[in-house]
């Protein structure tokens, strides 16, 4: 990420999807929940906030959740949404669709060690935050390749977005948590020719830009 020729800084939006149609507390990792009421309308309102912002690109994960805000910010701007296998959720393996209390019967103490290790532990089958920072970092090097100097919004899932801005702040992956992002929440990061990256907007939910 550091081959920067274009003089103006490049402006990430960094946007979390709306309210899911989901149990409270579930690990629903990869799997394709659908948003709810409330997830569709926040996506019209994150839309309507950002409806001045001149995307160059919209990058998103491929599933449904994250394409309905992906594909409302596109169209008005005649972009097609890069839907991208890399910005998925993290994928939590066998812990996928269960509760937290279903995951602790069944894995005992296991929920407690992977918050004492985030970046190295793995759930049966799944990845740890440091296969989770490694795939969502190849989208940077993309837009930074591609789209230096414009503005370019990403919608994905909060774990992918704690671990993008963790890196950019030069925060370790085990304090990422300390980062909150809610449901249809907005992240500003901008970058400079030199590399150097300012976070200007954190977990913003207000309803003036």
């Amino acid at each position: 990420m550091d081959n920067y020729k274009d003089s103006s800084p490049t402006q990430i939006f960094l946007l979390r999807h709306g309210h899911v149609e989901n149990p409270s507390g579930c690990f629903y990792s990869q799997q394709d929940i659908p948003l709810s009421k409330q997830g569709k309308q926040e996506s019209h309102e994150v839309a309507n906030l950002l409806k001045s912002i001149p995307f160059k690109a919209i990058f998103t994960s491929d599933l449904s959740r994250t394409l309905y805000l992906a594909e409302l910010l596109a169209k008005p701007r005649n972009l097609m949404p890069k839907k991208r296998a890399e910005l998925r959720e993290v994928d939590f393996g066998k812990w996928s669709g269960l509760t937290w209390s279903q995951i602790e019967s069944k894995y005992p103490g296991q929920i407690l060690e992977r918050f004492k290790n985030l970046e190295t532990y793995r759930p049966p089958g799944g990845e740890n935050m440091a296969d989770v920072k490694k795939r969502s970092l190849l989208i940077f090097d993309e837009i930074l390749k591609k789209y230096q100097g414009n503005s370019v919004a990403i919608v994905a899932h909060a774990g992918i977005n704690r671990i993008i801005l963790a890196y950019f702040l030069n925060m370790p992956i085990q304090n990422c948590f300390r980062l909150g992002q809610d449901y249809g929440c907005i992240n500003k990061i901008v970058i400079f020719p030199d590399g150097q990256a300012v976070l200007e907007m954190l977990n913003w939910k207000d309803r003036i830009i």
